[in-house]
């Protein structure tokens, strides 16, 4: 089984490539006044946490001295009786419910604007990957942009949900705080901020490691669940070779590296907090020292005493809390500069990816998926094709491998209405051919022309409407056979449905299911066999009535009774219809009005079966080495 690298859980921010994350503006724009709104909730109800711990050292310094200090104070202003305990108790209750209605305002507005921002770029971000050319997947891993769809958008999420407000909190906080702080007292304001450098420095460098070392246990995890995925992906060879000791062992080698990571940075973290209890505790005892032997010289009134302790625990609290903040920020726009690299890449020109609106205000969810597809569809439509293609001196290599070329001055005709069989040896090009003409890939030299027009000068939308394709792995949904083979024509009657069914032998074992055309198939069809699959994707080709039919090995891994019947299916499917069939089983080949013979990413020989076994050459080798099955 192959090993796969682990996908990374977020990438590191470098603010070089700011300019990338201002794309998210156009999210943004829509909610500007809101946000606005937001922050000046947040900074009035920042200003009140100050209003409140100052009013808490008032109660007990009042309590401990029974009566407040003379002099100017910043709650002068405020017509609250400072050494009345009653009063200034109402005014603390006052000031919290003003608090708590802001709170839930400034909660339910930033929920509102997110989520629709959020529905907006998620909606944006499957719009982009659907429409993302092959050759992106060639080079990417689906996980990858999986990710790029769940964790960055939940990580966007975070930050437009808490991350901005609780940062904006929080240096409001500080700023104020300190302010706040050097009014009451200046020499123990600054002998508590002499011991801040020394607290960051040690934080940033603890945060750093202890970060590194979060770094390699999260890759190791993931690694792990790498394990765990292939093991149970591949369950069938991991028990038909008796390996389930191997995959225990290699997962418990994983495991056991999560645990040496783990304890390593325990073993940093506690080192960590032992620094912060003895330093920061050992920094209060001195502030309080200090400010004891001020009060007992009446230098310092007992209220803004304890409003000093009050307000150094909120200033510290908030400092502390500015690096993880920070990080959780950075991580933020590292999600959104991902995220907008995605939603900038080149796309195909589907009618989806150019058409649909850009932000989230399309109508409410439609309740009949299938309907609003067909009539979203249907102005992509092109009239009928003859099917005439033409491949002329047609080259290709893969964009990841320019020094293998796949073709080398190709030339093919198939005529309207004509069944092309491509036969060949392995890697000689035949599915590289369909990927071609279903424009999945883009030929690096020569020309394909459908009707005597360039496959370019097609809208691609319309253009894939005329096609069907059945592959040798047929891929099915996890909803039921009904909605699986109205995937060929969203919105197909329930007749319609049932009569392609009938023309590909799929109505009678549909039947014999007790839930009939709703029963579910599983995931990616497992509960079906190969040639109930094939036929389903059969009857989906037949209900889309296309142009030009693509089959690749349709039949290659059924049994012989399976294969009669899809057969049969696919001889109804084909008549009238041009036809390019990819196959290695003479009974899918035979009948066919042309086959082309491959070598080397050209056509070797074309002819009719009996033709070309005249002719005595590479199709007869192929035939007679059994590279050709007959399935009698």
């Amino acid at each position: 089984m192959a090993r796969q690298q682990p996908d990374s859980d977020g990438k590191k921010f470098e603010w070089k490539n700011w300019s990338r994350v201002k794309r998210v503006g156009r999210y943004l724009r829509p909610y500007a006044w809101g946000y606005a709104v937001g922050i000046l909730i947040i900074s009035i109800s920042s200003v009140l946490t100050l209003f409140v711990t100052r009013m808490w050292g008032q109660l007990g310094g009042v309590g401990v001295s029974g009566e407040a200090a003379a002099g100017p104070d910043m709650l002068g202003g405020l017509g609250i009786d400072m050494g009345d305990l009653q009063a200034i108790g109402w005014a603390i209750l006052a000031i919290l419910g003003v608090q708590a209605v802001l709170s839930f305002i400034r909660v339910y507005l930033f929920a509102h604007m997110t989520e629709n921002m959020m529905l907006a770029m998620r909606r944006d971000a499957f719009q982009a990957v659907v429409s993302l050319p092959m050759s992106y997947y060639d080079t990417h891993s689906v996980g990858d942009l999986n990710s790029r769809i769940s964790a960055d958008v939940t990580a966007v999420q975070d930050v437009f949900t808490t991350t901005l407000a609780e940062l904006l909190r929080q240096i409001i906080i500080v700023i104020g705080g300190i302010a706040a702080l050097l009014y009451f007292s200046v020499h123990l304001t600054l002998l508590m901020l002499g011991t801040l450098p020394v607290m960051i420095l040690a934080a940033i460098g603890f945060g750093r490691f202890i970060r590194k070392l979060s770094k390699r246990t999260q890759d190791q995890v993931a690694t792990s669940n790498g394990v765990v995925q292939e093991s149970l992906t591949g369950m069938v060879s991991v028990k038909s070779f008796a390996n389930e000791a191997l995959e225990i062992l290699r997962y418990l080698a994983s495991i056991r590296e999560i645990r040496t990571l783990a304890m390593r940075g325990a073993i940093w973290r506690g080192a960590f907090a032992s620094f912060i209890i003895l330093f920061i505790f050992g920094a209060i005892t001195l502030v309080i020292f200090r400010g004891a032997d001020l009060m007992a010289q009446g230098g310092l009134a007992s209220e803004h005493f304890f409003t000093f302790l009050l307000m150094t625990g909120l200033v510290a609290g908030s400092i502390g809390g500015l690096a993880a903040q920070f990080s959780a920020l950075q991580r933020g726009l590292g999600a959104i500069d991902t995220l907008m690299d995605l939603l900038h890449e080149e796309r195909e020109p589907v009618r989806t990816a150019t058409e649909l609106p850009a932000t989230g205000s399309e109508p409410e969810h439609p309740s009949d998926l299938e309907s609003a597809a067909r009539d979203w569809l249907q102005p992509a439509s092109l009239p009928k094709m003859k099917g005439e293609v033409v491949f002329d001196h047609v080259a290709f290599h893969y964009p990841n491998r320019s020094d293998v070329p796949v073709l080398r001055d190709l030339n093919l005709r198939i005529a309207a209405g004509e069944q092309v069989a491509l036969v060949g040896p392995s890697g000689a090009g035949k599915s590289t051919i369909a990927s071609l003409l279903l424009r999945f890939h883009e030929p690096t030299e020569g020309t394909i022309s459908v009707d005597g027009k360039p496959l370019s000068e097609y809208p691609l939308t319309g253009y894939r409407l005329r096609i069907a394709y059945v592959p040798q792995e047929v891929i099915l949904f996890g909803g039921d056979i009904r909605s699986n083979i109205a995937y060929g024509k969203p919105g197909a009657t329930d007749a319609e449905i049932e009569a392609a069914a009938q023309q590909a032998n799929a109505h009678d074992f549909i039947l014999g299911f007790p839930e009939g055309y709703g029963t579910l198939v599983g995931d990616r069809g497992v509960q079906l066999s190969g040639g109930q699959r094939q036929r389903i994707a059969i009857a989906r080709a037949i209900l889309r009535d296309p142009d030009l039919l693509l089959l690749d090995e349709a039949t290659s891994a059924l049994d012989t009774a399976s294969e009669k019947e899809v057969q049969i299916a696919l001889e109804r499917l084909m008549t009238g219809r041009s036809s390019l069939v990819i196959a290695h089983r003479l009974s899918t080949i035979r009948h066919a009005d042309r086959i082309a013979v491959l070598s080397d990413g050209a056509v070797a020989e074309e002819g009719t079966h009996e033709e070309l076994m005249a002719a005595g050459g590479l199709y007869r080798n192929l035939v007679e080495n059994q590279e050709l099955i007959s399935s009698s």
